[in-house]
């Protein structure tokens, strides 16, 4: 009887170590994916662009996941999530798809919610789902911004909001199960997470569970570089084991772009070029981002805009796989010389200490400047840093260790230092260039960047390495019996060889041989009347320069240890025998587009003259705008000036005032669409249609809780405004504005209450 006891102990305590480890001492079990470096792991959304539109059936999901290409398929875990009404609906719609899922062993992560409090999975939820389905490798969380300063700040457990103690209760209890838990947060939030003193029992659990959490650096934002600033100073720090970026179409809409060199309102998620989804990735790569979450499912393989996919999300994962373009934490940890060391925070004007460093969209960013560059603050929000001299710079929590800031050769607290240039001055001291040129240059442990660094502008850069693996030329192909026999000459310092393939005219090289030995490999698998082409590589101590030209959205990830492709042979039917020929060597010939500012192109000479002037002062207009010079905005407009509504100068004077007595960070995006002008060299007025967007942030909410509020005006869809200009004291300037510019009702609109009906449009009295 004891014995049957004993047994029966043993089987319950084996029961629930299996089930969580939730006795004492318990073993948390290692988690249940591989990701790292050299595995990196891709993180798919299912989930439709409408909120409102049902999530996919298990059946869909199972589908799509067969539709991904089977050498990615390890690497991969679809995302999966709920869109019902109510939260008991909501578990019973993911109950229904893990069913299916689990039976189909499908890797799945689920999302389970986080910016809307209401709609959140709880913790008990999360723990019953992971608990009973082992196709569940992980648990998403999205878009807590950490941007809430409760005012009770004596104890950071009490001062934490129901999303932080949600978030603790998931950290305390995901990770027993061996599961992941994917953080995403976008624009500012990570700086925010590591700065805001209720995060510090949150960032103490997440280095306890360092294995187990992956911050992930949000997509679709403005803020690119400060997410992914603050996730490296993470992971250097030790706190997490591995991190990740999202990349999403979202960021190009949202940037307001709607072509190269044209801004406005986005014609659609399907506007970005492609090509910028490798930006995306490569930014994540350069600093050791090992996770890759794709947010829009259109834009995946199965989706309605896959030639996302195709022409660029998938190569660049194989890159990430093939070429090892990943490193790991002590090559980074030894290429970062510089580190900035955040300011604690307690209540929103606190965080804007750090943000006059770290971000040039809502403060002044000298940092991003001094160490980066930027084109246009506010309007051309910086996916790629203008150079890449001084690799990127690492944002420290004020919790970090004193070990980790004893690494860098320097690590000043946000604020200390005065200007752009100090910064530069600072970082010049411990980097020397990876190479020559105007494009953005970089090499990290087995790789070397080179993008183009124009995100929205047209423009051809150089670029310049000295020393790089030289290519494999002189291949030839020959039809044998056993196959077609591919060859290439004898080198010294070659050590082994890859071979890819291309199957048909149009398709993307294929890795088929991974390590050959010796110098030819057999294509057996070659129909006698099919055609293919074949490319060899090296891993070798030659080396030759590499120099070219990047033309926009254009990005190289190349493997500093194996040489790229230069030359490639074609065999046909009809052929028996091939050689080589050589690829172009990115050289891009393409004309220099026009500027986008000023826009005097197409008119008549005797009318560019007056346009240029009137250019100018509309960047006047930005300039006083942007440094919130009252007097010069309205040295702007004639004094009696109306708008259609009726309103004059003094409206205008008092709808200026009240928005630089409220909002930082204003800035003034602004494009010339086109003119209205009489006949004649000299008219006495003159019509432009402007794209003009006036945005500034403010520093809290009414409460004094929430911080960096953004705004802006016209709120019209458009963004357009007809200005009349006519001269007056010598100078043009502004007589009318259609629609209003500025408008209270506009302005206003973002002072009402939630359940105020008071909306933006027409400044007019309605009775």
């Amino acid at each position: 009887m004891a014995r049957s006891c004993r047994c029966g102990t043993i089987t319950l305590t084996l029961l629930i170590f299996l089930w969580g480890g939730t006795l004492a001492g318990a073993q948390t079990p290692p988690l249940v994916v591989e990701v790292h470096a050299d595995h990196p792991l891709f993180l798919f959304n299912t989930a439709p662009e409408d909120p409102r539109a049902p999530a996919p059936s298990g059946l869909q999901v199972v589908a799509t996941w067969e539709a991904l290409p089977e050498a990615l398929r390890p690497f991969s875990v679809m995302r999966i999530s709920a869109s019902d009404a109510d939260v008991e609906a909501r578990r019973r719609t993911l109950v229904a798809a893990l069913d299916v899922l689990q039976a189909a062993n499908v890797p799945v992560a689920v999302d389970l919610g986080g910016g809307d409090p209401p709609t959140v999975l709880s913790v008990a939820v999360a723990e019953e789902l992971v608990r009973t389905y082992t196709c569940i490798k992980g648990v998403g969380v999205r878009d807590l911004p950490f941007n809430d300063y409760p005012r009770f700040v004596g104890d950071p457990e009490l001062a934490m909001p129901p999303q932080g103690r949600w978030l603790l209760g998931l950290l305390e209890r995901i990770p027993q199960y061996g599961r992941f838990i994917a953080i995403q947060s976008d624009g500012l939030g990570w700086p925010r997470f590591l700065a805001n003193a209720w995060c510090a029992p949150i960032y103490d659990k997440v280095r306890e569970n360092a294995g187990y959490v992956l911050p992930i650096a949000g997509g679709s934002s403005p803020h690119t570089f400060a997410g992914l600033m603050a996730l490296e100073g993470l992971w250097l720090d030790g706190a997490v084991e591995q991190w990740g970026v999202a990349a999403t179409s979202a960021w190009y809409t949202e940037s307001r772009f709607m072509g190269p060199g044209l801004f406005g309102p986005p014609p659609g998620p399907g506007a970005m070029p492609p090509s910028l989804y490798r930006a995306m990735v490569y930014n994540g790569a350069m600093i050791g981002a090992a996770v890759y979450a794709f947010d829009s499912a259109p834009d995946l393989w199965a989706g309605d805009r896959r030639m996302m996919w195709d022409a660029a999300i998938a190569p660049a994962l194989r890159e990430l796989i093939d070429l090892r373009l990943i490193p790991r934490r002590e090559f980074v940890a030894e290429k970062t010389k510089v580190a900035c060391r955040l300011q604690s925070v307690n209540k929103p004007a606190d965080f804007q200490a750090n943000v006059r460093d770290i971000d040039g969209v809502l403060g002044e960013g000298l940092l991003i400047h001094g160490a980066y560059g930027m084109e246009m603050p506010g309007q051309v929000p910086e996916l790629i840093p203008n150079t890449g001299r001084h690799y990127w710079v690492p944002l420290l929590s004020p919790r970090a260790s004193e070990e980790t800031l004893q690494r860098f050769a320097a690590a000043p607290t946000a604020g200390t230092l005065p200007t752009a240039a100090a910064w530069t001055e600072l970082l010049g001291r411990s980097y020397t260039p990876d190479g020559m040129g105007t494009a953005f240059i970089s090499r990290i442990g087995r790789a070397v960047f080179v993008l183009n660094t124009r995100e929205n502008i047209e423009q051809s850069q150089t670029f310049r390495l000295p020393a790089m693996p030289a290519p494999v030329r002189g291949i030839e192909a020959r039809r044998m019996p056993e196959g077609v026999v591919v060859t290439w000459p004898f080198r010294e310092g070659d050590v082994a060889y890859r071979v890819y393939k291309r199957a048909a005219p149009r398709s993307g090289l294929t890795l088929v041989a991974p390590d050959v030995d010796g110098r030819q490999w057999v294509d057996a698998d070659l129909a006698p009347d099919a055609s293919a082409s074949y490319a060899v590589t090296a891993f070798t101590n030659e080396e030759e320069p590499f120099e070219g030209t990047v033309g926009y959205g254009e990005y190289l990830a190349l493997s500093a240890v194996e040489s790229r492709i230069a030359e490639e042979v074609s065999i046909g039917p009809l052929l028996d025998y091939a050689r080589g020929r050589a690829l172009d060597d990115f050289v891009d010939i393409r004309p220099e587009p026009a500027p986008w500012w000023p826009a005097a192109e197409g008119l008549p000479p005797e009318h560019q003259p007056v346009a240029e002037e009137i250019a100018r002062r509309i960047v006047a207009l930005q300039q006083a705008f942007e440094v919130e010079d009252l007097d010069a905005v309205l040295d702007l407009y004639t004094t009696d000036y109306e708008d259609e509504q009726g309103w004059g100068f003094q409206y205008a004077r008092r709808a200026y005032q009240w928005f630089f007595e409220r909002y930082d960070a204003c800035r003034m995006h602004r494009q010339i669409r086109r003119w209205s002008m009489p006949p004649g060299p000299d008219p006495a007025e003159v019509r432009v249609v402007l794209y003009c967007r006036f945005t500034g942030v403010a520093r809290t909410d009414t409460a004094g809780r929430a911080s960096h509020l953004p705004v802006h005006f016209p709120r019209s869809e458009s963004g357009e405004i007809t200005l009349t200009f006519s001269r007056s004291e010598g100078a043009w300037r502004i007589r009318r504005a259609d629609p209003a510019l500025p408008s209270f009702a506009d302005i206003l609109s973002y002072s009402r209450s939630p359940d105020d009906s008071y909306v933006p449009g027409p400044d007019v009295y309605r009775r």
